[in-house]
Parts: C-alpha cells; structure tokens; sequence
C-alpha cells in the first residue's frame, strides 16, 4: 500500500515571465472591483435577475466566481434602468476588461469617465484604444487625465512613453521613461522597453546599451528580454553573439520551446524578426510583463485583466494567452483555460505546449476520451514528438491504467534515443507502472535507472527504497534513501509518510507513529496517510485514536478495495483488516510469466 506523488513527468512547462521585481506595492491598486461578495444565486433568466438590484446582485456573484462575462451582462441589464449609477457602471466595465470583451469595455470607460474623469483603469483602456489606432497625441492626453495611482507609477508611464515613441518623439518618449529614476523596482522595466523603443526609432547604439542594463538586471532568466536581444544582435550582423545569448538561456531553462524555437531559427535563416516591431506592440509587452508579474497571486484577477489586456493591444501574442491559460489552470478555471490555449496559433512555439495543456485540462473536467483524442491528433501531426505520448502516459497512469499507460512511456523512451538526465521522468514513470503491473524485475531497473539519471532525486529514493523495504530487500540502503528524501523535501507529507511506513514495516511503531502524525499534518486530506496513522497507534496501544484515523480515511474517499479493508479494521481490528488484505492482494496477484 504504497503512498506516493508520481505525476512529475517530462513534459513542456507553462511559459511564463520571471522578473526579479517586487510588486507588493501594485498589489493593492483597487481595480479589482468586480469581485464580490454577494450571495445571489439566481440564473442567467432566473426572476430574481430581472429587477435592476436582483440583475446587480447576480452579477457580483457571478464576478465572485470569475464568470466575468456573465457578470458584464448582468450588470448590462441593471445599467438598462440605472444607466448613470457609478458604481454599477464601474463593476461593468471592470468585468469587461478582466474578461478580455474589449467591445464592450471601451464604450463604457467613456461612459465612466463622463461621470468620474479622473477614474484610472478607464482612462488606461482609453489610451490603449488610442494607441491601438494610431492616435498617440491622445493617449498621452487619457493617460495625463487620469488621478494619480499605483498604476500610473508603471503602466501609465509605459504607455505614455511609448504613444511618444509612436510619434517618433524619441526626446519625449525617453523623458517619460526617466520616471523611473532611481526607482529598484522598475528598473527592468525601463531598461528593456528603452532598448525596445530605441530600437524603433533608430537609435540602435543606445539600444544596444538598454538591452545589455536589462540583460543584466534581469541575470540572463528573461525569456523576452533574451528573445528581444538575440534578435537585435543578429540584425547587427552578430549572430555568433545572439546565438551564445539563447544558448545562455537554455543553459538556465532546458529545453524552453521559445528559446529552442529562437536558436532553431537564428541556425536555419541567420537572423530574427524584432521581436516589437510597432507601438501597440510595445504597449502589449509593458500589459504582459505587468500580468506576469501578477500572475503568482490567485487571490486577485489582476493578472487576467492586465493579461486581456495585452491580448487586446496584440491579438497574435501567444505567450501572453499561454501565461492567461496557465492563470486559469491555478484556479481550476479548466474551461476557461481551454479556451485560451485553443487560441494559440498553430505552427508557433507555444502550440505544442497549449494542445498538451489544454488535452489536460480536458483530462480534469473528467473528459479523458476527448482528451487522449487531442493527445492522438497532436502526435499524428507531429510523429517525433515525444510530448504528446508522455502526456497520455500520464493522464492512463493517473487512471490506474498502467498497463495503456507503458505503452505510451515505452514509445516516449524509443524516440528519445540513448537515455540522458533530461529523461529521468520517463524511466521513472514507466517503472511506476511495470511496479503496479506486478513486472518488478523492469520496474527496478527503470527505477534504478531514473535514480542515476535524476542524480537521485527525492521522489525516485522515495518510490525505490520503500518498493524495497515492502519486499524486504536491501532493508538498510532502502532505509537510507527513504531517509535522504525526507532530508530533501521535509514538507512533503507523502515522503515522509514513507519513512513513517519503513519504521512501521520494520516493527519500529513508536517511531512510526512520530512520523506518520507529521505527515498527516502535512497532507491532511489523504487517506493512504490516515489509515498508515491508525495502523501505527493501533500497534502502539491507542486503539480509540486508530479508529478515529481509519474513519477519518474513509470518510477521504480511497479507492474501493481500500474502503472494505478499512471497514474490517474499523469492525473487527487491524489484524482481521490485514487478513482481509492478504485475502485480496491473493486474489488480485498478476499470474506469473508463462502461465
């Protein structure tokens, strides 16, 4: 009975921005104000939406649960009797824009403004549909018209600068970029968007010092400042350089598809595309290096909103609605993270990554047929892909369809060719399912195998050395290595389940108890946890507090057969559920070889 994590697996990451910023300060902007808290829970046509209050209550609720486009048209129909009432005007606006309905948005900001000028998200998305049309002279204009705030302090001077940048006012563009003297946090900032500007406007010496004070600044980890300054170096005519710049980073981000994708293509033609090449364009990475920032606190959406943003300024600006997806998922919004990935263009870097996380999201609103057929469709178009085959591996073996689930590790580990430290998941995880299938001679060797490669990664001691202690094998070396995991990873309540388990196999009780209480703490809600604890105290006289343990597992949802067992222990004692165990680990043991 083994309590373990085993869904990390090789795969391609979410991309997403790192910045060495803080962002404390921009955390408290108050935009978020179509979050509510209101308890309505009428439907779309229930009657109670019917009333301009009832519609009002109904769109703070749906806004409380991130149906921003249903909390727009809810709010839509109480602005249908209440057309100049500030607050329902600004909770419909800020809905708009977080939903990334920019129709919608922008002709409220000017009904907002009428009744409140100096409101500052409005103004902001006034500008942005200025600079979206060319009219830069009156973006600067909103932008200026706006109260001062926490977001004029990077949003608002960014866009200011570039609407200046726009007009080939480089004088203008870089003075409103001075606002950032002096000031830590927004020093990246302003090195990449001035190394991005001066670049438009000609300015390549100046450019090409703003890009080295931002590669600096940032340690080399920005994917966009790094595609940003590869691409200027290779149209400077040095492309040995813009190649050691992308190859820098993919030293710091194994096979990152952007970098990867960039090198491929410095490789195959000799230089890059800028990678901004107009103002709107500029103004949608100042909207995603912001959203970025964000993006790590779920608590607010100011990510989503600042994310559509971008989206809107840059329709074609698939990291952005990658990094949007992926903001989604954190939230277990899966729908609507499928249909941002599903916007991804096709044919870009990211589209792999967006069909696999979108196949997985499909996966967790209990979608698996659906799922694996994205999965299959991926793989036809692309047969040396070796993605999409994990990602079915992965989505079976969580299934317990292990035996489905090697076939495709089996074909991942085929193309993979001669076996490297990057494929360490892919031995690991296929020794995950030969070890469930009862085949241990090739889960061992996987196992050992991924040990060596992953240079002895926690979650691989962990799986080997309790797979061992449960056969009574290499006791004292499986001990170890359960015990440098826990060393590793101390928070991980499933390792040190696993310490808590070895004590308890090997009759070490009062030690098993002290580890196994830890490791319920750490991982409450599971119930391989819980019925490990009540066995301990069972064993160590506390037999009230083990039944306590084994009703709180059960009342954890395991798995059926564990369900029975538990109900034995809880009827009968821990010895009549270890007999029952015994009993079904009899009947449900694979034939041996041959039979």
């Amino acid at each position: 009975m083994m309590c373990v994590v085993t869904a990390f697996v090789r795969g391609t990451p979410i991309v997403r921005l790192t910045r060495g910023v803080c962002f404390a300060a921009l955390l408290g902007m108050g935009l978020s104000g179509c979050a509510g808290t209101g308890g309505f829970s009428g439907g779309l046509f229930s009657k109670e939406a019917e009333s301009p209050y009832g519609a009002y209550l109904a769109g703070r609720h749906a806004a409380s649960v991130n149906d921003n486009r249903e909390a727009a048209t809810f709010y839509d129909r109480a602005l249908r009797d209440e057309p100049n009432d500030p607050i329902i005007l600004e909770r419909a606006f800020m809905a708009s824009v977080t939903a990334g309905d920019m129709e919608r948005a922008v002709p409220l900001a000017r009904r907002l403004v009428a009744i409140e000028p100096g409101q500052r998200m409005a103004r902001l998305t006034l500008s942005l549909a200025d600079v979206k049309n060319g009219k830069y002279a009156s973006a600067r204009e909103e932008i200026a018209l706006a109260e001062p705030g926490p977001f004029t302090a990077l949003v608002g001077v960014l866009a200011s600068a570039w609407a200046a940048a726009g007009e080939g006012d480089k004088a203008l563009a870089l003075e409103q970029l001075s606002a950032f003297e002096g000031r830590a946090a927004f020093a990246l900032f302003r090195a990449y968007h001035e190394a991005l500007m001066l670049e438009i406007l000609g300015d390549a010496e100046g450019a090409g010092e703003a890009y080295k004070a931002a590669m600096e600044t940032s340690g080399g980890g920005s994917i966009r400042v790094v595609q940003a300054y590869a691409s200027y170096l290779s149209r400077q005519g040095r492309t040995d350089d813009a190649r050691a710049v992308l190859e820098g980073f993919i030293g710091l981000s194994p096979d990152h598809p952007l970098a990867e994708y960039e090198l491929k293509k410095l490789n195959a033609e000799g230089t890059l595309p800028p990678l901004v090449k107009n103002a709107p364009e500029g103004v949608a990475e100042a909207l995603y290096g912001l959203g970025s920032a964000l993006a790590t606190d779920t608590s607010s959406n100011l990510a989503e909103l600042y994310l559509n943003l971008a989206i809107y300024m840059r329709p074609d600006f698939d990291i952005a609605r990658s990094l949007l997806a992926g903001s989604y998922e954190a939230q277990s919004r899966w729908a609507d993270a499928i249909a941002a990935y599903d916007e991804v263009g096709k044919g870009t870097p990211l589209y792999m990554n967006a069909r696999i996380q979108s196949a997985l999201a499909l996966d967790r609103l209990d979608k698996e047929a659906e799922a694996i057929a994205v999965l299959e469709r991926l793989a036809k178009d692309d047969p040396e892909a070796i993605e999409p085959h994990v990602a079915m591996g992965d989505i079976l073996r969580a299934k317990e369809k292990y035996a489905e689930a090697a076939v495709h590790y089996d074909r991942a580990i085929a193309m993979s060719g001669e076996p490297d430290e990057r494929d360490w998941t892919l031995y690991y995880a296929r020794g995950i399912c030969a070890e469930r299938l009862g085949q241990w001679d090739r889960a061992e060797a996987d196992l050992t195998l991924a040990l060596e490669l992953s240079d002895d990664h926690p979650l691989v001691l962990n799986y080997l050395g309790y797979s061992w202690i449960e056969q009574h094998h290499r006791l004292d070396e499986a001990l170890a290595m359960i015990e440098k995991a826990v060393e590793r990873r101390p928070n991980d309540g499933f390792i040190v389940d696993s310490l808590g388990w070895a004590r308890y196999r090997l009759g070490e009780y009062a030690t098993a108890v002290k580890y196994l209480e830890r490791a319920a703490e750490l991982q409450p809600g599971d119930p391989t946890i819980n019925e490990h604890l009540g066995d301990a105290l069972w064993k160590v006289g506390r037999k009230i507090e083990a039944r306590f343990q084994w009703r709180h597992a059960l009342a954890l949802e395991p798995e059926k057969k564990r369900e029975d067992i538990l109900r034995t222990k809880l009827d009968f004692g821990l010895e009549a559920g270890e007999n029952a165990e015994k009993a079904e680990n009899e009947k449900t043991a694979p034939a041996p070889a041959g039979s």
